[in-house]
Parts: structure tokens; C-alpha cells; sequence
């Protein structure tokens, strides 16, 4: 276990306000890099101001999540980030995970490797805005919780001290260690639901790679899926969370790198500069031929998963199957 000193942490703080002044609208995420340090360090360091650290009751203090009302979720990896705006309602335990689904929401949050979590205050050009930040063993954030208009504030603020930790230093602690995702477990666990087997299926060896598409490719393609408004499934993941949604997509937009949906209740954000290309996939799910798309970067990581709506009686969607295999491949296994 490494901890600093509460001069480091100072020092810490300071160099952070010190690089704000200078890039007033940098991300935390952002800062943390440059700084050299993970982003829970970062943001411990403001803890007995405008962050409160939290005691380490993940499931109670995920099932009060449902009590607030709507909220938007953010989980992201390095190049991709997924937002769902809607409501905390089914949460059930599954081994070291917790699945949540809800209206216009659904999560598996491998909380077995979550290490920190933080309520946090910022200013926004709207107010003040108000959110429960998770991160893994690494300091790496995992899964983010932020009210939206039609939150309960006042909730969130008795839930905020209900679950508040009795060290608020500012000092942060984190392992030696970094993060081991409990995938594996998941897999084996008997409550896992049928939809989410099957999604976790498509990144296994089970599944094989039929060709690669490039960007252009994969960006007429969700041009096309907008247009029909055919309800698809978009998954986002991390070692600590995966974030779905499932339903059609209409608003897509390029700004700079950025490939982006901005639906509603729904956007996504990919780094289409690091996109190597999205693999077909093809396998079997008891009697059924399933259908995929997963997109990897350069070093052929998942970033993220696309697959078609899927019935138990008639599987997959025909139409979507047609129009990935119609697509132009630049390569072939």
C-alpha cells in the first residue's frame, strides 16, 4: 500500500489549479496524465471541500441509487464513452457483479475489483452539478453517476451522508496492485440472464472472426441502422463496468476524432482515431447464428460491441445480419 504525505497531496491540488488556470475547461481525466498520476489520486485531494469519499457498501449504496430518480450513467475505457440517461430499478446481485437494469438503462458493474468511490461537487455553466464517481484498484474511474434535473437532490445529499467514509483526508491510498477483471466469474454464474451471455459471448474464442471492417465502413453502417431506426445493442465496458444500450439510434455527428451519437437518453463517443477497425463475428447460441461487430484498437483491444436485437424464438434480427454481411470487408480469417 503506497500513501502520501499530506504535503504531497497539497502539492498535488496545487499543481492541478495551477494547470486549470491554464486549461480552464481540461478534463480530470486529462489532468490526471499529464500530472502523472490516476484520476482517484487527483480527485481525493479535494476531499473535505467539494469531494466526500464513501464507505466501500457498493450494493446498499447502489440499490438508494434507485431512489433518486433519473440520473445519467457514464462507464467509458480509453477510447470510448457510453451515457445513458434513465432510471436505477432491477439491481440483483450475480456473484461479484451487480446487474441493473431500467427504463432506457442496463449495467453489469464488477464491483469485486472496485477500490474507491467519491461524492463530487463541480461547477458547471447550469450550477452546481452533483455526482458518485466509482474507481478500480488502479485509480482508474470505472462507473460515473450524475443527477440530472429530475434527480432528487435532497436525497442525494442524506445519501451522501449516510454512506460518507470516516476518513475524508485528503490523502489518497491506493494498492500496489492494479485491477483483475472477475469476467471469468461472471461467466460461470448461474443468474447471469440469457442477454447477457450471449453479449459476452462475441469477445470469447467461441466466436469466430469472419473479416474486419474499417471506419468509413463502420460509419456508413450506423448511418444506415439511424436511417431504418433499427433497434440495435451497444456495449461499452471497462475491468469494472459494461454499460448497453439496446434501441434504435437517430443523431449522429462527427466533431473532430470523435464518432458520436447524441440521442436523448443515449450518446456514445468514439475515438475513431483509434480504431484499427471492427471485427465480424459469427457464432452459434443454442439453435441460433449470432452476428457482430466487435471495434478494436490499434493494439486490438475491445474498445466496444455492436450486435442486433435478438427474440428467443426467432433470434437475431434478419435485416441486421444482411446488412453487416453486406459490408466491404478489408480483411478476411
Amino acid at each position: 500500500m503506497t500513501k502520501h504525505p499530506v504535503s504531497i497531496a497539497d502539492t498535488l491540488k496545487q499543481a492541478w489549479q495551477d494547470l486549470l488556470a491554464d486549461h480552464p475547461h481540461m478534463r480530470i481525466r486529462d489532468a490526471a496524465a499529464t500530472l502523472g498520476v490516476s484520476e482517484a489520486e487527483l480527485l481525493a485531494t479535494d476531499c473535505g471541500n467539494r469531494v466526500t469519499r464513501l464507505r466501500e457498501h457498493w450494493p446498499a449504496l447502489l440499490s438508494a441509487v434507485g431512489k433518486l430518480g433519473p440520473v445519467m450513467a457514464l462507464t467509458r475505457n480509453a477510447f470510448a464513452v457510453h451515457e445513458s440517461t434513465g432510471l436505477y430499478e432491477d439491481i440483483r446481485p450475480c456473484g461479484d457483479a451487480i446487474l441493473i437494469a431500467g427504463h432506457h438503462i442496463a449495467f453489469c458493474l464488477l464491483v469485486g475489483i472496485w477500490h474507491s468511490g467519491f461524492a463530487v461537487t463541480e461547477e458547471s455553466h447550469r450550477g452546481p452539478r452533483h455526482s458518485l464517481q466509482f474507481f478500480d484498484t488502479g485509480g482508474e474511474a470505472v462507473h460515473k453517476i450524475y443527477l440530472t434535473e429530475h434527480a432528487d437532490a435532497g436525497l442525494y445529499r442524506r445519501l451522501v451522508d449516510i454512506f460518507r467514509a470516516d476518513d475524508q483526508s485528503p490523502n489518497p491510498v491506493l494498492p500496489a496492485h492494479g485491477p483483475n477483471s472477475p469476467l471469468g466469474d461472471l461467466k460461470q454464474c448461474a443468474k447471469l440472464p440469457e442477454s447477457w451471455r450471449r453479449l459476452l459471448l462475441a469477445d470469447t474464442s467461441e466466436a469466430a472472426v469472419t473479416g474486419r471492417i474499417g471506419m468509413p465502413a463502420l460509419r456508413a453502417l450506423m448511418q444506415q441502422l439511424a436511417e431504418l431506426m433499427l433497434p440495435i445493442q451497444v456495449l461499452v465496458g471497462n475491468p469494472g463496468a459494461m454499460q448497453l444500450h439496446d434501441g434504435p439510434i437517430q443523431n449522429l455527428k462527427i466533431t473532430g476524432p470523435w464518432f458520436n451519437i447524441l440521442d436523448q437518453r443515449f450518446n456514445l463517443h468514439l475515438n475513431e482515431m483509434a480504431v484499427a477497425g471492427a471485427d465480424i463475428v459469427q457464432l452459434r447460441y443454442r439453435q441460433h447464428a449470432l452476428t457482430g461487430l466487435l471495434v478494436r484498437g490499434q493494439n486490438q483491444q475491445s474498445i466496444l460491441t455492436i450486435a442486433g436485437q435478438f427474440d428467443e424464438a426467432a433470434g437475431e434480427s434478419a435485416l441486421w445480419r444482411d446488412l453487416l454481411l453486406a459490408l466491404p470487408v478489408i480483411g478476411r480469417v
